[in-house]
């Protein structure tokens, strides 16, 4: 599957990673509410994390692509990279239960503080996992462009076309797919 996203060519993987995640999930909320299907609170769930959900293995994808062609002179783990990965789509699903729970709550006239207390520093932790993965793909893109290790000054504009996907898609997705085809 990842092979096929590294050939796509920017404007592709920009329709792929920021308009289908969203009209799949409000063309499903669309269609089920026409059947009259009720959505439960799972299914609500998984529709509402959708689109960070394939934005983060988009980025999984392209991290573990790229740590693969590092140079062998670079010795680095992707140990934190996976697990840091792991834990944004599940901190995700709970955070998107945790709005609906908050929501219905609001409905019924209370509001679940210890939840909500629960959620600020697993939201803070999510934070950091999200920019370490970043820092990852940006670090690792241009290792492999160099093939060196690169200091902070070197990836940052890639860590920050990372955080601004809709914009930093248009720019990294060329990049990628030269790296892609060059080893083809």
């Amino acid at each position: 599957m990842h092979m096929f996203l590294f050939r796509l060519r920017h404007w592709q993987v920009f329709l792929l990673l920021c308009i289908l995640p969203f009209l799949l999930q409000y063309g499903l909320i669309w269609l089920l509410d026409t059947l009259g299907v009720r959505v439960g609170n799972i299914s609500s769930m998984v529709l509402d994390a959708l689109p960070a959900t394939v934005y983060t293995l988009w980025l999984w994808q392209v991290g573990s692509m790229l740590f693969r062609r590092l140079p062998s002179s670079i010795k680095i783990s992707p140990l934190y990279f996976h697990l840091s990965n792991i834990y944004i789509v599940l901190y995700t699903l709970l955070f998107v239960y945790t709005l609906a729970v908050v929501r219905d709550s609001m409905a019924a006239g209370t509001l679940p503080l210890g939840m909500m207390a629960l959620l600020v520093p697993m939201h803070l932790f999510a934070t950091f996992c999200y920019l370490y993965v970043v820092y990852f793909a940006a670090r690792a893109l241009v290792s492999v462009e160099e093939q060196r290790t690169v200091d902070g000054g070197e990836y940052a504009g890639a860590f920050f076309l990372f955080l601004l996907l809709p914009i930093g898609i248009w720019f990294l997705q060329p990049r990628l797919r030269k790296l892609y085809l060059s080893d083809y």
